[in-house]
């Protein structure tokens, strides 16, 4: 992209392969994630603002290539993760070893690319939830709401789950929701009560934005804690500190960028051994490369289920 903008400042172009450096190594992309980050940095208003021209891309999955000098814990021919700052959406794309990890044999490129961004922020988000606990997680039919949905029934708590149809209910419940409940309809935070009665939540899981916010208020639990990682609808919400005071509520940001390496490492063992011991299913929404504006419009129509990814 050479402009922010709409899908369509998207655009295929050939340039020049980078060389790895001494402490990077060349990857050879099979498939691009599609995050929600990538579209506030193409529109220009991500927290943080990207040079021109930029290539999207915050993580790829595919085959190394070429290692640098410094390189020894990988090799050319190694299947790997990559988690990046752009670049990914390419079919070459350079990466610091600390960015790296194996995907084990049994596992599709595709797939391991749910692993990344989306399956470490869903880790992150949970990281304080305990057994017993009730949940309301918001599009929970997405990237990060369909691995939230798993990894919070996997930790014991209580999971209710929106989306935006009737599709999107049902892969709720199948991925192990005990309720699905449509956040586009005027009644939803009274149908989502259902779940808690007049209790209230302990944890929400927010990312849509707008007015939906302040009903989360409403359906917190004394003591419950509201946790913000997005804003789909680019809707904020003008929130008074005094809101907090009826019910010692807790209101947290999540930025899984803010994670060091260390920690983003233990994340993604988590969710490996999870794969591997097939308690976590992956569902994968894929576009080809060239076809990245619309996966963009897509995901912007919330049109699609699971992680997005782009195959090159």
């Amino acid at each position: 992209m050479h402009e922010f903008g709409g899908p369509d400042v998207l655009r295929l172009e050939h340039i020049e392969r980078s060389a790895p450096k001494q402490d990077e190594v060349l990857i050879r992309v099979h498939s691009a994630g599609v995050n929600y980050s990538d579209i506030s940095r193409r529109r220009g208003t991500f927290r943080t603002s990207a040079s021109l021209p930029y290539i999207p891309g915050l993580e790829a999955a595919g085959i190394i290539e070429e290692v640098g000098a410094a390189v020894t814990e990988f090799r050319p021919g190694d299947r790997v993760l990559a988690i990046m700052g752009g670049g990914g959406y390419a079919e070459f794309v350079t990466a610091k070893v600390e960015q790296l990890f194996l995907i084990p044999e049994e596992l599709g490129f595709a797939e391991s690319t749910a692993l990344l961004v989306q399956g470490m922020t869903a880790v992150g988000l949970l990281s304080e939830a305990k057994a017993g606990q009730s949940i309301l997680i918001h599009a929970a039919a997405g990237g990060v709401g369909s691995i939230l949905v798993q990894l919070a029934k996997l930790k014991g708590l209580r999971v209710t789950g929106t989306a935006s149809s009737a599709d999107k209910l049902q892969m709720i419940v199948a991925l192990g929701g005990e309720l699905g409940v449509n956040y586009t309809e005027p009644d939803w935070g009274e149908q989502a009560r259902h779940a808690v009665g007049d209790r209230g939540f302990d944890i929400i899981i927010e990312m849509v934005g707008g007015k939906i916010v302040g009903s989360n208020l409403d359906l917190l639990a004394v003591n419950g804690t509201m946790w913000v990682y997005g804003s789909a609808s680019g809707e904020d919400y003008k929130l008074s500190v005094l809101d907090l005071l009826d019910k010692n509520l807790i209101v947290r940001g999540y930025w899984l960028t803010l994670e060091p390496p260390a920690r983003r490492a233990e994340f993604a063992s988590v969710l490996l051994q999870h794969v591997n011991e097939k308690r976590l299913r992956i569902s994968v929404t894929e576009y080809p490369l060239e076809r990245a504006d619309e996966a963009h419009k897509a995901v912007e129509g919330r049109q699609t289920t699971g992680k997005v990814v782009l195959i090159v």
